[in-house]
């Protein structure tokens, strides 16, 4: 019996069916395995990608998450007032119009800021009120506050590096200590000759929340005048 033959001619001669067969089985498994390593591949790519989204968007999270721990609000008895004004006008000229809060946190002002510091004078409100205006952050008390209030005042001054902060006594408050920024105010009166707790974390809290807030942006290490040269 004759075999029988197949034509592969691809392969440029004749082989038997038998042959001819496998030949083709071959190439059918080759076939599959290169489109199982493609399947593969594809899915390797796709769980990549899925699990680089799933961990991004578990970054995301953690940041929301840790951002809104760290969001720090001004005290409950912060008083907010509406803008006076932003006039410049000197130190003795009438005021085009009326502050609306003692200490004033907006409203026409000297031409120029404080120095960034403590005075252990007091200063012409008007002076400060540009110093507000830059963003920064005014503290002022009675005279007649303790000496350990102003110590205890000042380290709080110390403790934020003395960032944009003025601060000097003020005859003319209605509270013991007031903290200032552009339209916020806190004050307080204190008891037992010391600042509580409390109303040292309150103002960290009102620093923290109203620093740069002025509507000037003027970066910390730009300073003003002498107040005693101002005129």
């Amino acid at each position: 019996m004759q075999p029988k033959f197949c034509d592969c001619s691809r392969r440029g001669s004749f082989v038997t069916v038998s042959h001819c067969v496998s030949i083709l089985c071959m190439n059918e498994l080759t076939d599959q395995r290169i489109s199982q390593a493609i399947r593969r591949k594809n899915l390797r790519r796709f769980y990549w990608i899925g699990g680089s989204i799933l961990i991004l968007a578990a970054v995301i999270w953690l940041i929301v998450i840790i951002q809104k721990k760290a969001t720090v609000l001004p005290p409950d008895q912060t008083l907010n007032y509406e803008q006076v004004g932003r006039e410049h006008i000197a130190l003795n000229d009438p005021l085009p119009k009326a502050y609306n809060s003692n200490p004033p946190s907006s409203g026409a002002h000297y031409s120029s800021p404080a120095n960034w510091n403590v005075y252990d004078y007091e200063i012409n409100d008007r002076i400060f009120i540009h110093n507000l205006e830059h963003g920064g952050i005014w503290i002022a008390y009675k005279p007649s506050v303790s000496p350990d209030v102003v110590k205890e005042l000042k380290a709080i001054v110390d403790g934020f590096g003395g960032l944009k902060i003025v601060m000097a006594p003020r005859s003319a408050n209605d509270g013991d200590v007031a903290i200032v920024a552009w339209t916020h105010v806190y004050k307080f009166n204190v008891s037992g000759g010391h600042l509580s707790d409390q109303q040292k974390t309150d103002m960290g809290n009102f620093y923290k929340s109203f620093l740069n807030h002025g509507p000037e942006d003027v970066p910390s290490f730009m300073g003003g005048v002498d107040p005693k040269e101002a005129k």
